[in-house]
């Protein structure tokens, strides 16, 4: 039986495999969506609440809870907090805007390309996709106009300013000296959890939050818990016992009581735990990928998706599930290599030698 802390010493554990299969789990759920004539998805039929994207988001907050505390606790500093959280998210989603909006967009556009780019839509959609604020996500003019979903082509980033939010939330922790204490990280979190309950109930309007405080379309329920439960983790992860045993009795005891008033209440610490239990699985580390391509799955996977959907709509939804996926694959292969490793990897030569520690923090988020 492990630790959650032994889990989470580096090379220890398989939070890089569960993030690889939860990108993709995303793209499955999406496929029932995009393809025309799908019937309701599978996940959903059997939970009757959340989907296998919402529970793979779950799943991508709880983790980045948990590492990007151990970021900061491991490096207390502020300014390599910040940089190095900036450069996990916006080079990846900057360069996956940049080739939606003037790649994809255009080609797969019903308008002309002089059209297309005049539009007054389409500056409004780079900058917002490309900085990461405000109205992310959007349609681009024209855009798949025979596909299901008309003119979305990275429905996903919405949960980057969410991400991006939490990180926050780590970094004034960090400030106030709490990350690492389990006392000080309890009234920290419980405190955000009171905070976001009460803004969840009355969002405010006089905060550019954007969806951090909204019930996304199709979940049962919001990101942002996890991320503070991966926290809450974090500072007590050398008490937290990972076994198969609590796994698979909390998997039975949902299955028994699945259509019961007390399945809410079961699914997701199961649902946790039991992600938990699979990160320290000695079994499952022959599968651990060698690289980390689960950011760049995210990103692309829905655009091509949609691009598969625009050339042969009437695909089973499995079947367009598998064409998309290496297609998917290759675009983040090209992301990690070119794009969001070498980023990282300049900054940590630039700035310190790397010691386990420091690379430790390079995945330090959900992706």
């Amino acid at each position: 039986m492990k630790t959650l802390s032994e889990t989470l010493e580096r090379g220890n554990n398989n939070f890089d495999l569960i993030r690889l299969i939860a990108a993709l789990a995303v793209m499955l759920g999406h496929s029932y969506g995009l393809q025309a004539g799908s019937k309701m998805e599978s996940m959903l039929v059997f939970t009757h609440r959340e989907s296998f994207g919402s529970l793979a988001v779950y799943g991508f907050f709880l983790i980045s809870g948990m590492l990007v505390s151990a970021s900061f606790f491991k490096q207390p500093s502020p300014i390599r907090f910040i940089a190095l959280r900036a450069l996990r998210i916006w080079p990846g989603a900057i360069v996956c805007a940049l080739f939606i909006g003037l790649i994809v967009g255009p080609f797969f556009s019903s308008l002309a390309f002089s059209a297309y780019f005049t539009n007054p839509k389409t500056l409004p959609w780079l900058l917002h996709n490309t900085s990461l604020i405000g109205q992310v996500g959007g349609v681009l003019p024209g855009l798949f106009e025979s596909n299901v979903l008309k003119g979305f082509a990275n429905a996903t980033v919405w949960t980057l300013p969410v991400e991006l939010n939490c990180y926050v939330i780590v970094l004034l922790a960090g400030l106030a000296g709490v990350i690492g204490s389990k006392r000080g990280t309890l009234i920290w979190v419980v405190l955000a959890a009171a905070i976001f309950a009460m803004f969840a109930n009355h969002p405010p309007a006089f905060l550019p939050t954007g969806n951090f405080f909204v019930l996304p379309l199709a979940y049962s329920f919001y990101p942002v818990p996890f991320f503070l439960l991966g926290m809450l983790l974090y500072a007590y992860r050398g008490s937290v016992r990972l076994s198969w045993i609590p796994a698979a009795l909390l998997a039975v005891a949902y299955v028994a009581f699945r259509f019961s008033m007390v399945s809410t209440i079961l699914l997701y610490p199961a649902f946790a735990y039991g992600l938990l239990w699979l990160a320290s699985a000695n079994f499952l580390k022959k599968l651990k990928p060698k690289h980390d391509y689960s950011y760049g799955i995210y990103l692309y996977g829905f655009v091509v998706q949609q691009i598969v959907a625009s050339i042969s709509p009437s695909l089973n939804n499995y079947l367009a599930f598998f064409i998309s996926v290496p297609v998917t694959v290759a675009l983040a292969a090209l992301s990690w290599h070119w794009v969001e490793r070498p980023c990282l990897s300049r900054f940590r030569h630039r700035t310190a030698v790397n010691t386990p520690d420091t690379l430790a923090t390079s995945k330090a988020s959900g992706f």
